[in-house]
């Protein structure tokens, strides 16, 4: 992928948007499937800094439900997504006791991306940066969505897509999460 950055940087190509960098993959003969993975590399470069300056307790945590092992999982499902029961059986317990030990207060278990901007509205002033975890079309269009509000966010994806049973790089989870300059 960095190689077709590197190309369509040279040609001076807009990649502020998703359509625009669609168009400019097209005139490079590149595979328009690759619109959201650049898309969220792009967002993720540009707001790095600002989520880095931002304490934990002022970041909100969004991870996806599809996280969750379906067969022995039993979070309970409230209107602000699922509560963990922190059973260990699948990685979202180990996300989760590590966010809060850095002192992340607002960490959210989501059904799908409506919910995250139902939380967002309700929780406002309380949050300057968002991180999510879910597959390349749901973080970018969560990202444009972020990014017309002008809030800070950082965007990771999914390992193994799909929509149950996925999973995460726990490694890179922490690293985003632990962010500072």
């Amino acid at each position: 992928m960095l190689e077709i950055l590197a190309k369509l940087a040279a040609l001076g190509a807009d990649l502020s948007s998703r359509s625009a960098i669609k168009k400019a993959l097209s005139l490079i003969g590149e595979d328009e499937e690759l619109v959201d993975q650049i898309y969220t590399f792009v967002k993720n470069k540009s707001y790095e800094s600002d989520v880095s300056k931002i304490p934990y307790e002022k970041r909100v945590l969004f991870l996806p439900q599809c996280l969750r092992n379906s067969k022995e999982c039993k979070a309970e499902l409230t209107d602000k997504g699922y509560i963990c029961k922190r059973c260990g059986k699948c990685c979202i317990s180990e996300i989760i006791g590590y966010a809060e030990s850095l002192g992340y207060k607002h960490i959210y278990i989501v059904p799908g991306g409506s919910l995250v901007f139902k939380i967002l509205k309700e929780i406002g002033n309380e949050v300057e940066a968002a991180i999510g975890i879910a597959c390349f079309a749901e973080l970018a269009e969560a990202s444009e969505k972020l990014s017309r509000r002008n809030l800070a966010h950082q965007c990771i994806p999914l390992t193994k897509t799909g929509c149950i049973d996925t999973s995460v790089n726990v490694d890179e989870v922490k690293r985003v999460l632990n962010m500072r300059i």
